[in-house]
């Protein structure tokens, strides 16, 4: 309903939980937030997904899910429609992208089917956190094309979640370069891991 308005550009929907990752209500929820503008970061990635279709003539989320089904060292699980990774060049410690297999830039255009394995996907890939890193707060973000009123063809909608296993300190802030204290890979096995313990 909300994209539909004419004030409208972009809607980001997300999802605080425990008091580091800024969830101020104890009681799970997430939060959608429509505005006007398709924020700096957004702009990137959108950018980067056509840039790289330009020189390649691939789609970078399907080369990314792709290489990641075919190498499984930071596939975590996934099922038919549906892919949950450590990215390769992970922001944070035990970060995770949830990545539909089947082309599509649309949240809201997801089929009936792909609701039901996207919510699989999400809780699978919360519960190996939950249960190898003992619930610590976390966020995520669901990334959707912008509702602007142009074509993204090359992007694909996908969730980034992003447990909080340190505090930010001299060099982060000062710099914006976030560490990980683990590579992608063993964090993937780790992960991995815990879905078999639950």
């Amino acid at each position: 309903a909300l994209m539909n308005k004419a004030s409208v550009n972009y809607i980001q929907i997300f999802h605080n939980h425990g008091k580091e990752a800024g969830a101020s209500v104890a009681h799970p929820h997430s939060q959608l937030m429509a505005v006007p503008v398709v924020a700096p970061y957004v702009e990137s990635i959108l950018s980067g997904a056509e840039r790289f279709y330009k020189s390649h003539r691939q789609r970078v989320y399907s080369v990314m899910v792709d290489y990641e089904q075919e190498k499984r060292k930071r596939l975590v699980y996934e099922n038919d429609d549906f892919v949950v990774f450590a990215p390769y060049a992970s922001r944070v410690a035990f970060e995770l992208w949830v990545v539909g297999k089947r082309p599509n830039p649309y949240f809201e255009r997801m089929t009936e089917a792909e609701k039901f394995t996207a919510g699989d996907a999400l809780q699978k890939a919360l519960q190996s956190i939950y249960v190898g890193l003992g619930d610590p707060a976390y966020n995520f973000y669901l990334y959707t094309a912008p509702c602007d009123g142009k074509d993204y063809p090359h992007f694909q909608w996908h969730i980034e979640i992003a447990p909080h296993t340190a505090t930010w300190a001299g060099f982060e802030l000062s710099t914006g370069i976030e560490i990980s204290s683990i590579e992608p890979e063993k964090a993937a096995t780790f992960l991995r891991e815990q879905l078999k313990v639950a």
